[in-house]
């Protein structure tokens, strides 16, 4: 979700990060008052195992062009189930929502939950929204046309259950189901301000599937790791209401290298995602580039088609206390076929400034920079 950030709510504060910051944080230094003001919330910095979910709600106000002036509230729980040792990574929730002045609204929910010492994992993923969206086709050269862009109120009510158990170290294998529903209202032509039939171009539907999961992963906190490898692939097989059948397959590779070892602060993060189709895949599920969490600086939607390969990189520091930066650049395509996805290329940068929240949770205020537009998103957890 693309957010700017009205009010500011990244300040110096007490606490230490894992890997090695910018400027030491002295032992005996007292609580501030912006420790106090988010203490208010829940966000001190710290995760209270005693409780049965420690819990953050931090109000929030935005603008983006689609959705204009909004409210929202991010929500950040951590828990233990029974058993669970003191070194052991929490389970979480995160819970995002808004509502804005064009009667923009939407909830997304993500609950990991750790069983029997982290052998076991029950992730759940909810998302439902009514929101302004855009459309430009499919492939770059349509995105890349501006006259091609149409806003259309996108509905989404989407259920993603997942059960994942380890066979060996660090290794799991899942299978879980995904039930999604969409639809798009009010389809116009931007340029124009002409209406656009929406059935024809982006046609209600209902999707259906069964995935199967295998995932490698050593890192050391799932929300916002500093050590450690993900190797993930997800292949998925869907019924559509129109009794249509179609696939999904998603590979994601990232790592994660501490520099405290190099004598430097601060750490680099990179990731490779590729996410392919195959069969009459409907308009909502085509692989896309852009949002929150990849290529971020391109509106999520205006590069979409069949295949999607991308990777990007991180150098994530630490400067103070709870305040922290990160610097990126990121690289990736969008084609009918595996074999176009060299043809051409989309790069996109930016920066961001990241506020420990509790444990290793951190809120973060991205800016990115893409090749013909540029946006900003508030939210919480890291990219990858």
């Amino acid at each position: 979700m693309k957010r700017i950030l009205l009010l500011s709510l990244l300040a110096l504060s007490h606490s230490t990060f894992a890997v090695e910051p910018l400027f030491e944080t002295p032992e005996d230094m007292e609580p501030t008052w912006v420790d106090d003001i988010f203490s208010v919330f829940g966000a001190d910095g710290e995760f209270d195992d005693s409780k049965d979910i420690d819990m953050s709600y931090l109000p929030t106000a935005y603008y983006t062009p689609e959705k204009k002036f909004g409210v929202g509230l991010l929500m950040v729980g951590l828990y233990k189930t029974d058993g669970a040792a003191s070194e052991e990574q929490p389970s979480s929730l995160v819970l995002n929502s808004f509502v804005s002045m064009n009667k923009s609204y939407g909830v997304e929910i993500e609950n990991m939950t750790f069983f029997n010492q982290g052998k076991q994992r029950l992730l759940l993923e909810v998302d439902l929204h009514n929101e302004a969206a855009v459309y430009y086709g499919q492939g770059i050269e349509d995105g890349n046309l501006d006259i091609n862009e149409h806003e259309f109120e996108e509905q989404v009510y989407r259920f993603k259950p997942r059960w994942m158990t380890e066979v060996t170290d660090n290794y799991f294998i899942g299978v879980g189901a995904d039930f999604l529903y969409a639809s798009a209202d009010n389809l116009e032509r931007v340029d124009t301000e002409m209406p656009v039939d929406a059935k024809g171009t982006l046609p209600s539907n209902f999707s259906s599937g069964v995935v199967v999961t295998s995932v490698y992963d050593s890192r050391d906190y799932r929300l916002n790791a500093t050590k450690g490898w993900l190797f993930q692939i997800d292949a998925g097989l869907y019924q559509n209401d129109e009794y249509s059948s179609f696939s999904t397959y998603d590979i994601e590779i990232a790592n994660y290298i501490d520099l405290s070892s190099m004598s430097a602060p601060g750490l680099i993060a990179w990731q490779v995602q590729g996410h392919f189709t195959d069969g009459d895949v409907p308009w909502n599920l085509l692989p896309d580039l852009g949002g929150s969490s990849g290529m971020r600086g391109y509106i999520k939607g205006r590069y979409r088609d069949e295949q999607m390969m991308m990777g990007q990189v991180e150098y994530r520091l630490p400067i103070f206390q709870r305040y922290g930066m990160v610097f990126w650049g990121a690289v990736g395509s969008v084609a009918p076929k595996v074999s176009d996805l060299t043809e051409e290329l989309l790069t996109s940068y930016g920066t961001g400034f990241r506020f420990k929240l509790k444990d290793n949770i951190n809120l973060r205020f991205d800016i990115g920079v893409g090749e013909n537009e540029t946006n900003f998103y508030l939210n919480v957890n890291e990219v990858f």
